[in-house]
């Protein structure tokens, strides 16, 4: 009797451990369904509404996200560069261009797991449409570097991989109209510090 229970307890043991990684990794690396992908920026506008999809919802409840509401906004988050490439706090990059035609928006860093990357010593850590620097055409450009610079600057620090979050507040970029005409801000990796 005990030689049968052996594998019983086995495939159960193995069962729970599987279903619990399993559950755990897609609720990390799975924000849903529905994206919208723009270069390096991808969006699940559906996050946020009733219509958002069971893994959208887990993913939401595992980050602590609180989603922007479809009348609100939509956010962007970039965790490539437009070559490829992981964004890393070791390398500096330019973000470039144009943001989608919005009310206002925001750009942070965030790690990996989406948690801010706050600077120290009282340097802005985050940048918006009202304190953006632009030239002639309304095109910005947006240091991201360990290293000060002139004009529009966001600090890199820490190590790892890391995310650009853009939140656009007050745009019409999910709806269907329009949707092959959107252009995002270029992310270009300008080079790396050797660590």
């Amino acid at each position: 009797m005990f030689k049968q229970l052996i594998p019983i307890v086995i495939a159960l043991a193995i069962a729970v451990v599987g279903g619990i990684y399993s559950a755990e990794r897609i609720t990390r690396e799975f924000a849903g369904f529905g994206a919208l992908e723009y270069g390096a920026w991808v969006s699940h506008p559906q996050t946020g509404t009733p219509d958002a999809d069971p893994y959208a919802k887990a993913h939401a409840a595992r980050t602590g996200e609180i989603a922007l509401g479809s009348a609100e906004g939509l956010v962007f988050i970039a965790a490539h560069d437009d070559g490829g490439e992981a964004i890393n706090a070791a390398c500096d990059y330019i973000i470039k261009g144009k943001t989608p035609a919005a009310r206002a928006w925001t750009l942070r860093i965030a790690d990996k797991d989406l948690m801010p990357i706050f600077a120290q010593n009282g340097v802005v850590s985050s940048l918006h449409s009202g304190n953006t620097l632009r030239n002639a055409k309304g095109d910005f450009e947006i240091t991201i570097s360990k290293t000060i610079t002139d004009g529009n600057w966001l600090p890199q620090t820490g190590s790892g991989e890391r995310r650009f979050i853009l939140s656009l507040y007050d745009t019409s970029v999910a709806s269907t109209t329009g949707v092959s005409e959107i252009k995002m801000p270029a992310i270009q990796k300008i080079g790396c510090n050797d660590e």
